[in-house]
């Protein structure tokens, strides 16, 4: 797993967990407008929330998934995820914000700026990094970078509170064993809020 540019990845179990009930949870609508899609920027494939998901960002979740595959070096450096699973992982990285909503935390601006600001320096010297973000769009990139950070500390502040309720009821455990039974409930919160997340997909 690169360290850069990391994605918020979850549990195997809980993204089965969510395929298996999707069905019941997501509606979809099949249609025919695969060429108006193609010529469209602002296509929708999906509402999550109330709010739209565009071309646009599933451009954005193409190009990450290439980025992270071209500074890792591997085979699948100009591959994209098939599109039902970028749209899957969009509703999972909704309802991670849904659930630091619930519990009472959120990622404040300042510390989003930080991460960002770390890793612009991190990649200044990194020319794969450079010259793959200027062909997309440097401007449009950290937009929704900043979006992704957002929702990373997010997950970051409900772990971190999942551990504090576990000493209160654990205090015997050691700290892998926190951290562990934390991720544990984390990855079963997931599951339940993209239960509660309202999305409609439309598949194309």
């Amino acid at each position: 797993m690169v360290k850069k540019l990391k994605y918020i990845v979850l549990a195997f179990s809980a993204l089965l967990l969510f395929v298996g009930c999707s069905q019941n949870n997501v509606s979809s609508d099949n249609g025919t407008a695969t060429k108006q899609k193609q010529q469209n920027p602002k296509q929708v494939y999906a509402s999550v929330g109330g709010k739209k998901i565009s071309q646009e960002e599933m451009d954005y979740e193409c190009f990450r998934a290439k980025l992270q595959n071209a500074l890792a070096n591997t085979a699948e450096q100009n591959s994209c995820p098939p599109e039902k699973t970028i749209i899957t992982q969009i509703v999972e990285l909704k309802a991670i914000d849904y659930l630091a909503k619930e519990k009472g935390v959120t990622a404040t601006a300042k510390e989003v700026q930080q991460r960002i600001g770390k890793l612009k320096k991190e990649e200044a010297s990194d020319s794969t990094f450079q010259e793959m973000v200027t062909a997309f769009g440097t401007e449009k990139f950290w937009k929704y970078e900043e979006q992704r950070y957002y929702t990373i500390v997010n997950a970051e502040k409900v772990k971190e509170k999942l551990i504090e309720e576990e000493k209160q009821k654990n205090s015997y455990l050691d700290d892998k064993a926190l951290k562990l039974s934390a991720q544990q409930s984390f990855d079963d919160l997931i599951v339940e809020a993209v239960g509660m997340v309202d999305a409609t997909i439309f598949y194309y």
